[in-house]
């Protein structure tokens, strides 16, 4: 009879789609142990929201003990702070800077930027669960603002109008992105998710439209 040691007993555990073992006592590599367990956090709050998901659960998907969630995290309220400022910097280096493409080009970018991966999943769950938490509206108005400012700045290059008049412009235009990829959360049925990227590129254009007539 063969005996499985423990890296195969692991590799079992792994290919079964089970939670990784957990590393008892202090991690021996504690920044590694702080990445999993955020990961596996903005995952699960994105899946099934920050309510529903313990930290007794995120702790287990990650690998670690429940007391190594705390350690680094205090509190469930400071692992959801954590996860957000996480979110917020994968975004943004998600997001196409330094180079004038165009504004519509710049909206099909962001649009598929944030289609369909676990950051845009949490954001997405947390804006809808969590808008009137007095810590999470100030991480969500940061990110907007660096948003509305690309789209700010590529309208003003393509079409050199005032700053102000790009300004309200480039609101509009989020506020659509935001739009569409909540409605395509809730409704998914009549309308399939290129339908919606239509939506947005085709008000993005009218309004640059309505930007060059004198």
């Amino acid at each position: 009879m063969k005996v499985i040691g423990q890296q195969d007993a692991t590799a079992a555990e792994a290919s079964d789609g089970a939670a990784p073992r957990r590393t008892r006592g202090v991690s021996k590599n504690p920044d590694e142990a702080r990445r999993k367990i955020l990961e596996s956090a903005i995952r699960l709050f994105g899946r099934q929201g920050f309510k529903a998901t313990s930290t007794e659960h995120i702790a287990e998907a990650a690998g670690y003990s429940q007391a190594t969630v705390f350690f680094h995290f205090q509190t469930k309220g400071g692992l959801l702070k954590a996860c957000l400022d996480e979110a917020l910097e994968r975004a943004k280096a998600l997001v196409p800077t330094g180079v004038h493409i165009g504004t519509v080009a710049l909206m099909e970018k962001l649009d598929k930027v944030f289609d369909d991966n676990p950051t845009a999943e949490f954001f997405a769950r947390m804006m809808l669960e969590q808008s009137s938490n007095d810590v999470v509206r100030p991480i969500y108005a940061d990110f907007h603002a660096h948003i509305r400012d690309l789209i700010r700045n590529e309208i003003v290059q393509e079409l050199g109008v005032a700053a102000g008049v790009a300004n309200d412009a480039a609101a509009t235009i989020l506020s659509m992105m935001i739009g569409v990829h909540a409605e395509y959360r809730v409704e998914h049925v009549r309308f399939g998710r290129s339908d919606y990227s239509s939506m947005l590129l085709r008000v993005t254009t009218l309004l640059l439209d309505s930007l060059r007539r004198p």
